[in-house]
């Protein structure tokens, strides 16, 4: 099976080399120091899957689906996937209770997820300013939005390049995570072998509505959070 050599494929960088790496390309980018990865979910729809619970499954459009987390690295890579949970659940939700959250939580690793204003900033998760004041806030909202929109564009790369998470699942639950896991391990090694060079057309095409997104959906934050990201702002780009 496929899926099974998920770890062999998706995963996060092994050492402070790596991740130093890391941290340079996102940094080339839009000037974000000190970025690891970029977080969000994808909504992979489902046929309704029935039973007491088969509610759970309806996302907010009003389609049955799984909600999956992934985590970006600034080539589109996936780094990690999460691929259990609902439709209704929220993202900060499923960020909670995931590795992800253990891993960049752990201040040894000293690098930062972006993620859009549906999650709660932390110090070790930087979200958008709802309101940017100062020219040192605007140009920190700017490069964040652009730094994570790539995110947005790994979706639909990964999309396009397995149109049945497109299209939705009608398999049994066990195997659409194993097809949803498959097609991120093949997706990776497209990404490492360079098999996928129709990247750029997608930079700009989400950047206007992802701004809007996040803006919107803000949700009250960690006191810490914000006091780590007004630090990173100073220091950044005052």
């Amino acid at each position: 099976m496929i899926s099974s050599n998920l770890k062999h494929h998706v995963y996060f960088p092994r050492n402070s080399d790596d991740w130093k790496v890391i941290q340079d390309k996102f940094y080339k980018m839009y000037n974000m120091p000190g970025i690891g990865g970029c977080i969000d979910c994808t909504h992979i729809k489902i046929q309704n899957p029935g039973g007491p619970d088969s509610e759970a499954f309806r996302n907010r459009k009003g389609y049955f689906s799984l909600n999956v987390q992934v985590v970006c690295g600034p080539s589109m890579e996936f780094f990690d996937v999460v691929i259990r949970w609902p439709g209704s659940y929220h993202d900060s939700f499923i960020f909670s209770g995931s590795y992800a959250n253990q891993y960049f939580a752990d201040p040894t690793h000293n690098v930062i997820l972006l993620g859009d204003g549906g999650y709660a900033c932390k110090p070790y998760l930087f979200t958008p300013l709802r309101n940017p004041i100062t020219p040192a806030e605007q140009k920190y909202n700017k490069s964040h939005i652009r730094t994570r929109n790539i995110i947005e564009r790994a979706f639909g790369l990964w999309k396009r390049k397995f149109p049945c998470l497109r299209r939705g699942l009608a398999n049994a639950p066990n195997t659409i995570v194993n097809i949803i896991l498959s097609c991120a391990l093949l997706y990776n090694l497209s990404r490492q072998f360079n098999q996928n060079n129709t990247d750029s057309d997608d930079q700009e095409d989400h950047l206007e509505e992802e701004e809007h997104h996040e803006m919107i959906k803000e949700i009250d934050n960690n006191v810490l959070g914000h006091i780590a990201r007004r630090a990173f702002i100073i220091r950044h780009f005052s």
